[in-house]
């Protein structure tokens, strides 16, 4: 019996490389000796102390960022976020929002539980097919909120919009896949489980003139300048997630940088839209100046199709391609970790699909 190759395209946790995933399980095998893996060692000792600093090194020299930013390895997600960020920078001051999709609402949601935010645009009328225009930032504006690539609805700002007040970024599902002005940023948070590892790690940068708005009296778990005076270890950190972020941005390094991602990823994502618009068969909605290079929803022209798509693909070792379920129909996740090859076998899928049904 010929086994199948498996390619993920799950939406995260997502794939991680092949070499970086040898580097991990070595670092985890069970030595002759008894020596502790790299998962049972202290965070205050030297072994996990030099991880923490080179994955500090590595991750700011790839932003391209110094010390007018600090960079923060955290606990607790997106989700976490969309609480924190209006914690620590919109007292006092309004916050405003530009909505592209189903992340965006729900950092919204959460802002207005502790701050009084301004939506100043959301492309929700079309059905989330197109960036929102943007219109006017209110007065004393803390700072202007996007979501630099919605997962679900498969859209992308090609650059980060262009104010005259802090810019504070949810990156998380694009984070280190393409160069981009991260120094041109007030604030931006990201979690690892897409492009830099496995969950439980969320990486936070903040300019450093925006901890002094930051109130007084916040739980010092949720203040920000707690993470920055200990290192990000005010508690015990996700050991294994740090070290496993900075195998990956070692294997992000060796393979051309974020240079190299980008002309990988534009590779995948064109291939995978050029097989979605040559066929009548096929759909994607969404502008293609706005088209995600990370995230890719499809439909099929019948939607009863989409259950017997999906289960044939998972035979056929094509696995994570159900949609979410807030919109439904196929999706494919091109993560930085997804090679060329996983496309294409997509699509040959694909092709021999529509023949069938089509």
């Amino acid at each position: 019996m010929t086994s199948v190759r498996i390619h993920n395209f799950s939406a995260g946790p997502a794939a991680l490389a092949p070499q970086v995933r040898a580097r991990v399980a070595e670092a985890l095998s069970l030595k002759t000796d008894g020596e502790p893996s790299v998962a049972e060692i202290s965070h205050r000792g030297k072994r996990f102390l030099a991880i923490a600093e080179e994955l500090e090194s590595r991750l700011k020299a790839l932003m391209g960022i110094d010390e007018e930013h600090a960079l923060l390895l955290l606990h607790g997600g997106a989700n976490l976020q969309f609480a924190q960020l209006p914690l620590n920078l919109a007292q006092g001051r309004r916050p405003a929002y530009l909505i592209s999709g189903h992340w965006g609402q729900k950092a919204l949601a959460e802002a207005q539980r502790v701050s009084k935010p301004a939506m100043v645009g959301s492309s929700e009328e079309n059905g989330f097919i197109d960036l929102p225009e943007m219109g006017h930032l209110p007065a004393e504006c803390a700072y202007l909120h996007f979501t630099g690539n919605e997962t679900i609805n498969g859209l992308q700002f090609s650059q980060p919009p262009s104010v005259a007040v802090p810019l504070a970024a949810d990156l998380s599902s694009e984070f280190l896949s393409r160069p981009y002005p991260y120094a041109d940023l007030g604030f931006a948070y990201a979690g690892a489980q897409k492009n830099l590892g496995i969950a439980g790690l969320t990486v936070v940068m903040i300019r450093r003139d925006l901890l002094d708005r930051i109130p007084a009296d916040l739980p010092r778990f949720l203040d920000y300048r707690t993470w920055v005076n200990s290192d990000s270890m005010y508690n015990t950190p996700a050991t294994l997630a740090w070290f496993v972020a900075l195998e990956t941005v070692r294997w992000i390094d060796e393979n051309g940088g974020l240079v190299g991602m980008a002309e990988r990823n534009q590779a995948k994502a064109e291939t995978l839209y050029s097989a979605i618009d040559d066929s009548g068969f096929y759909s994607n909605s969404v502008s293609e100046a706005a088209r995600s290079m990370m995230n890719v929803p499809f439909w099929t022209a019948d939607e009863a199709l989409v259950a017997g798509f999906v289960a044939e693909a998972e035979d056929a070792g094509l696995q994570g391609l159900k949609g979410h379920r807030a919109l439904g129909g196929l999706r494919a996740s091109l993560y930085n970790a997804l090679d060329l090859e996983a496309v294409r076998a997509l699509v040959d899928f694909m092709q021999d699909f529509e023949r069938r049904y089509g």
